[in-house]
Parts: structure tokens; C-alpha cells; sequence
């Protein structure tokens, strides 16, 4: 009977052993901390479950243990003004102590790793790092041979901080390898943002469309008048929280007859898109192009939202436009659609609408 006592006592507290070093420490420590709500690390592999979400609500450096079973890579997301974004990786494993520390006004270029794994997690934010400067240089479109060059000089500059932090060759292989991966698909976004840029200035309104009632509209129709157009389609949920704002612009611009809001959908199937236009009583120009249409290619629409300024003679003022939920789209309209704000609208900053005017 001791025996047996004894064997199971073995078997539990091997067990509890196992459980406390199957658990790991991470520290962050954030300063000019003033609108990073919360860092979040996934574990991709495991469809993206969520090891632990770090909250600054009440303190600019917080403490949390993490259940990691095995040794490896995982993502880190900064959540911000209520958007997500791609904040680096770092490597963790079972009963080890991370240590974060990043400045707000500088997330990429501040990360720092101490505790354990301190260069290869260092190593793996400096590469993050110089894949965030690439990103920002081609926000607008460069040339293809300028970005090449730089793509070389980033790599190398990479590579040496590899060697100068003695990383493992495993590390350093994942790591370019997936800076190639980065760099491929930055160069493909470097010629859509190229060929966007190349739109400007050219007649973008030969093109015609459906409304609900089968009847056909062209863009050519609103000639003498700005047009702002929302591209959209019912599926897409960042469209829905957009239309909101559009509503407003619509209301801000209802007594001015310089600019046109019209909303396009790509939508797969008309019935689907009538049905749904109908049913939620959607009002204002709502015209249907199609998923395959000359106009989707012609502006290379790919992700929704999408916003398109044309001049009064239906040429391309921006083929991307600002989203209506952006404060800044107003300033822009009335300065470029008229010279003085409009007349019918005064300033109140109490006012429900979102931009600040009661009209």
C-alpha cells in the first residue's frame, strides 16, 4: 500500500512539474503611452489562439505568465485606436522570462528584448524594423529599381546583425526566408500603388453602371460636378462601419451642388445587392458594377472600402481616397470642392455630427 502511495505521489508531482514549467513570464514596459490600449501574441500554427493579452488601461508596464508548451516563434499584434496591427515576433519557451520595452512614438524603431532569448527576439525586431521602414517608403509608390536597391541594402544590414549577435544559423535561414517572402509581395504592392499613382489626372468616368431598378447610370452623367465614390459591397463589414460617416458627408454636402456621392458595389450578384439595398432602405445614388467589371480593373480594386475623388471634367483627383470616418476627408472636399466652408452649416462642437457642424 506504501507502494502504491509512493508511485502516485511520483506521477502527481511530476505532473505538477510539468504544469509550472509549461508556463512563462512576460514583462512590458511602455512609455509615452497614450493611445496603445493593449499588445496582443498569438500562437499562428494553433489557428491564431490567443496566449495572452496585455492591457495598459491602468499601467504603462504590466506582468503576465503565459501557458507555452514548446519552443518556437510567435506573432505580437499592437492594438491601437482600435486597430490592430503587426507589431513583430519573438521567440518563447516553456519556463523562460521575456522582458519588452518599446516607446509608444516609436514602436518599431524602439523595441528591445531583455531576459531570456534576449538576441535572437533583438535580432527578430531589427528585421521587423527595416520591413517597416520598406513599407513606409513604397506607401505612395517608388521606382521598382530604387525599391530593389533598398530591398538589397535592408537584407544586408540584416545579415550583419545576424552574425554580430552570433545567431544560430536556423534563426537566421527563418529569417530571410521570410524577409524574401516580404520582400516579393512588397514589390508586387509597389507596382499597384504605381499604377494608382499613374491614374491621376486621367479621365476616370467612361464607365456605366446599374441601379436597382436595371436602369443604366454613367459616371459621365454627373459631368460638372465633383464626385466622391464609395466602393463597397454588402459583405464587407468595414464598408458597413464606413457608411455611417458617409451618411454624414452626404448631409454635411446635401445644399451644395458642386460635389456628387455616389456608392458602387461589387457585389458577385445583383439580386443579392438589390435585395439588400431595398430591405435596409439605403438612400442616395447606389449603383451595382459587378466583382469583374472595366472599372474594378481599371482602378485595380481589390480590398473594401474604397474611396475615388474625380475633378468636375471626370478626371482622377485620387484614386484612393481618404474613408469618410477620416476627420481629414473634410478639410480636403471643402478645400478642394469649394474655397470657403459651406455657408449653410455653422461650427458646433456639441453637435451629433461626427465632423462637427450642424447643418
Amino acid at each position: 500500500m506504501k507502494k502504491i502511495i509512493f508511485l502516485l505521489s511520483i506521477v502527481i508531482f511530476g505532473c505538477k512539474e510539468k504544469t509550472k514549467e509549461s508556463f512563462s513570464v512576460i514583462e512590458v514596459h511602455v512609455t509615452n503611452q497614450h493611445s496603445l490600449d493593449s499588445l496582443i501574441i498569438y500562437d499562428k500554427e494553433k489557428s491564431w489562439e490567443v496566449k495572452t493579452t496585455l492591457r495598459f488601461n491602468k499601467s504603462n508596464s504590466i506582468k503576465d505568465t503565459l501557458n507555452i508548451l514548446e519552443k518556437k516563434i510567435y506573432q505580437i499584434y499592437s492594438f491601437s485606436d482600435g486597430k490592430q496591427g503587426e507589431l513583430g515576433e519573438l521567440l518563447i519557451s516553456p519556463n523562460s522570462t521575456i522582458v519588452l520595452s518599446v516607446d509608444e512614438n516609436e514602436l518599431f524603431e524602439s523595441i528591445t528584448y531583455d531576459g531570456s532569448f534576449k538576441e535572437p527576439n533583438n535580432f527578430l525586431a531589427y528585421s521587423k524594423k527595416h520591413q517597416n521602414q520598406l513599407s513606409n517608403t513604397v506607401r505612395n509608390g517608388i521606382e521598382q529599381k530604387e525599391l530593389e536597391l533598398l530591398i538589397h541594402e535592408k537584407g544586408d544590414l540584416i545579415n550583419e546583425k545576424g552574425i554580430s549577435l552570433n545567431i544560430v544559423d536556423s534563426l537566421s535561414t527563418y529569417v530571410k526566408v521570410n524577409f524574401n517572402k516580404f520582400s516579393n509581395i512588397l514589390k508586387q504592392k509597389n507596382a499597384k500603388y504605381l499604377y494608382k499613382r499613374s491614374l491621376v489626372n486621367e479621365i476616370g468616368n467612361n464607365f456605366s453602371f446599374k441601379d436597382i431598378t436595371n436602369n443604366d447610370i454613367s459616371l459621365k452623367d454627373f459631368h460638372g460636378k465633383y464626385l466622391y465614390i464609395d466602393v463597397w459591397a454588402t459583405w464587407c463589414k468595414p464598408c458597413k462601419v464606413e457608411y455611417d460617416f458617409l451618411k454624414q458627408l452626404e448631409e454635411h454636402f446635401s445644399n451644395n451642388d458642386e460635389l456628387q456621392i455616389i456608392s458602387i458595389s461589387t457585389d458577385r450578384d445583383f439580386d443579392k445587392w438589390e435585395k439588400y439595398i431595398t430591405k435596409n432602405s439605403i438612400e442616395g445614388i447606389q449603383l451595382y458594377s459587378g466583382e469583374n467589371s472595366e472599372f474594378v480593373k481599371f482602378y485595380d480594386v481589390g480590398a473594401l472600402p474604397r474611396f475615388i475623388l474625380l475633378d468636375k471634367e471626370g478626371r482622377v483627383i485620387s484614386p484612393e481616397e481618404l474613408r469618410p470616418s477620416n476627420p481629414k476627408l473634410l478639410k480636403k472636399l471643402e478645400s478642394t470642392v469649394i474655397t470657403i466652408a459651406s455657408t449653410n452649416c455653422l461650427f458646433s462642437p456639441t453637435s451629433e455630427n461626427f465632423y462637427g457642424f450642424s447643418c
